[in-house]
C-alpha cells in the first residue's frame, strides 16, 4: 500500500508538471493561435502539450498506463478553466449550467477514483499496451504509443468536450435536464458495471464470463455508460442550440472508438481466455442493454 501511495504521488506530480508546461506554452506563444484569442484553441494547445509531456513520462518509465487517468482528469481541468473564463468575461452562469457542470464532473471524478482504486501503481500496465509493445518493433511501437495510446484519446475527449463551450454561452432551460439525465444514466451504468465486475473477479477464480447484474444484458455495459456521458452532453447543447448539431462529432467519435477499436480488441482477448465467451456472445447483446437469451 505504501508503494502504491508513493506511485500515485509520483503520477500526480507528473500531471501537475504536464499541465503547468501546457499552460505556459499556451500563454507564452506568439503563434496565430494566441492572436486569435480563441479559448477553444488555447485549451487545445494546452491539452496537446500536456499529452506530449505525459507521453515522455510514459517512455521514461516504460509504462503507458501513466496516461490512463488523463481521459478523466483533463475534462475536470478544462471545465474549471471554462467556468473561470466565462465568469471573467461577464457571462451569466445559471442553475442549468451548474447542473450540467456538476453531473459532468461527477462522472470525471468517479472515473478517476475508480482508476486510483484499481491500479497497483507504476508496476501495472494495461495488457493492450504490453501486447502492442511485444508485437511491434521499437520504432513502430513508439509511433503507436504516441498516436494511438496518447494523442488520439486526447483529441477524441477534446472534441467530446466541445459542446460545453457553446453551452456555457447559451441561456439554458429546463429542457437541458434531458441531457443531464442521460449523463446520470451513464454514470450509474459505469458505476454498477465496474462494481459488479470487481465483485465477480474477487469471488471467482475460474476463467468464466461475468453474467452478473448488467453484464447479463450487455457484454460491455461500462462502454455503454461512457458513450452515454458524451451523448448526454451533446443533448444538453441540442436542447438550446440545435443549429450547432455539428458539435456532435464528439459523441460520434466515441461511438466509433468503442465499437471499432475497444470492443473488438476486448472480445478477441476474451475469446482466447474464457471458454464460455462464444456462448456469451451468442446470447448477450454487444452493447445495448437487452433481454438475455440465457
Amino acid at each position: 500500500m505504501k508503494q502504491k501511495t508513493r506511485d500515485l504521488l509520483v503520477i500526480k506530480l507528473m500531471y501537475i508538471v504536464a499541465f503547468a508546461i501546457g499552460g505556459a506554452v499556451c500563454w507564452s506563444t506568439n503563434s496565430p493561435i494566441e492572436q486569435i484569442d480563441n479559448l477553444v484553441w488555447k485549451m487545445l494547445v494546452m491539452d496537446v502539450v500536456a499529452t506530449i509531456v505525459i507521453f515522455a513520462c510514459s517512455v521514461t518509465w516504460r509504462n503507458s498506463s501513466i496516461y490512463d487517468p488523463y481521459w478523466s482528469v483533463t475534462p475536470q481541468l478544462l471545465s474549471l478553466w471554462l467556468v473561470a473564463d466565462r465568469l471573467y468575461h461577464g457571462y451569466a452562469i445559471g442553475i442549468w449550467h451548474w447542473i450540467v457542470l456538476l453531473v459532468f464532473n461527477v462522472w470525471s471524478i468517479r472515473l478517476t477514483l475508480n482508476w486510483m482504486r484499481t491500479t497497483t501503481g507504476l508496476d501495472w500496465e494495461d495488457w493492450r499496451y504490453r501486447m502492442f509493445r511485444d508485437n511491434n518493433g521499437p520504432a513502430l511501437w513508439q509511433f503507436l504509443n504516441f498516436t494511438g495510446i496518447h494523442m488520439m484519446p486526447t483529441l477524441i475527449v477534446f472534441v467530446g468536450f466541445l459542446p460545453l463551450f457553446p453551452i456555457m454561452e447559451t441561456e439554458l432551460t429546463a429542457w437541458s435536464l434531458i441531457g443531464d439525465a442521460i449523463i446520470v444514466f451513464g454514470i450509474a451504468l459505469e458505476h454498477f458495471a465496474d462494481t459488479q465486475m470487481a465483485a465477480f473477479l474477487r469471488t471467482t477464480k475460474e476463467k468464466k464470463v461475468c453474467r452478473n447484474g448488467l453484464w447479463k444484458y450487455s457484454r460491455h455495459p461500462n462502454y455503454l455508460g461512457e458513450i452515454s456521458i458524451w451523448t448526454g452532453l451533446f443533448i444538453v447543447l441540442m436542447s438550446a442550440r440545435p443549429e450547432l448539431w455539428r458539435y456532435g462529432i464528439g459523441f460520434v467519435a466515441m461511438i466509433i472508438l468503442f465499437n471499432v477499436v475497444s470492443i473488438p480488441m476486448m472480445e478477441k482477448r476474451q475469446m482466447q481466455r474464457r471458454p464460455d465467451y462464444a456462448d456469451y456472445r451468442r446470447t448477450t447483446s454487444r452493447l445495448l442493454l437487452w433481454k438475455s437469451s440465457n
